[in-house]
């Protein structure tokens, strides 16, 4: 699994400190949260380079039981919206211009262009219109989009094609709400609460590349959040809550005076990795050096 696919040949980069050294796993286990960052460069055949970031946070708590106070790691806005609205798994794309599958192949994560949000509810909530109402207001707060603009003419309630991606006792899809926002236009303002969530925020660790002039001088944007409980060990026992915050971007390249493909981080970013985020017990940079590239 992974954001890197299993076919293709990938050239790790690993950054300074990033390994988790005798002291870190044993620290982890006792904190109960860790985060692992990391970044996939994929040159596409039409000499375009798509960059895809994922920042995993993972916490050994139950956020339903509202007895979380000590947030860490995971960001407390998001955490207060799962245990107050009863959120059993949450998935939001912002997304600018369209993905060329015909032309790039698959794309790393799926999503239309504009806002998309999906949430399937705890079989504990009454009224799960309601919930899903307050649930797109706040959320429209917190990423200064107009998710706000959802209600019932632009909500659908998926059936068989929709299946919880995280751990679920059944898949009533009463429980299920999906909009799209097709107008809805991504920039800067939708990016800095996105990076704001980041335990390093954007100054330190991968998310120092993350500079919103560069980033929407691109053909396709998109920057997602995704919630979902998960097992936390092989038993099965008991419940993590996993945050993926991903955001993938491809930038117009970059071919030299002989039509050698060149390109670097600098190129792409305008700024080079500096400070490791000491927070992250992973930051690994992936570049896919498999044969579709050449």
């Amino acid at each position: 699994g992974g954001m890197a696919a299993a076919a293709a040949v990938l050239l790790l980069l690993l950054l300074a400190a990033a390994g988790p050294g005798p002291g870190r796993a044993d620290a982890e286990r006792e904190r109960r949260d860790a985060l692992r960052e990391e970044l996939l460069l994929s040159p596409l055949p039409t000499g375009d380079v798509a960059a895809t970031f994922q920042f995993r946070t993972r916490w050994d708590a139950d956020l339903q039981r509202g007895a979380v106070s000590h947030y860490r790691l995971f960001p407390k806005a998001l955490g207060r919206l799962v245990a107050a609205l009863g959120v059993r798994e949450l998935h939001l794309a912002l997304t600018q211009g369209f993905w060329r599958t015909r032309y790039w192949g698959q794309p790393p994560l799926q999503a239309p262009a504009g806002a998309e949000l999906w949430v399937w509810f705890q079989p504990t909530v009454t009224d799960v219109d309601k919930a899903w109402k307050e649930l797109s207001n706040i959320l429209s707060g917190i990423f200064c989009a107009s998710l706000n603009f959802i209600d019932s003419t632009n909500t659908v309630i998926p059936t068989a094609s929709f299946k919880p991606l995280g751990l679920a006792n059944g898949t009533d899809h009463h429980l299920l709400r999906y909009a799209v926002l097709p107008r809805e236009v991504v920039c800067t303002e939708n990016l800095t609460p996105w990076k704001k969530l980041l335990p390093c925020g954007s100054k330190a660790g991968l998310a120092v590349l993350l500079k919103a002039e560069r980033l929407f001088h691109s053909s396709y944007h998109s920057q997602a959040v995704h919630i979902r409980p998960i097992c936390r060990d092989a038993s099965c026992l008991a419940l993590s809550w996993e945050l993926r915050q991903t955001l993938t971007v491809v930038f117009d390249f970059f071919s030299s005076g002989q039509g050698k493909k060149d390109w670097s981080l600098f190129k792409m970013f305008s700024r080079t990795l500096t400070d490791t985020c000491p927070l992250a017990s992973q930051s690994k940079v992936y570049v896919d050096i498999s044969p579709k590239n050449k």
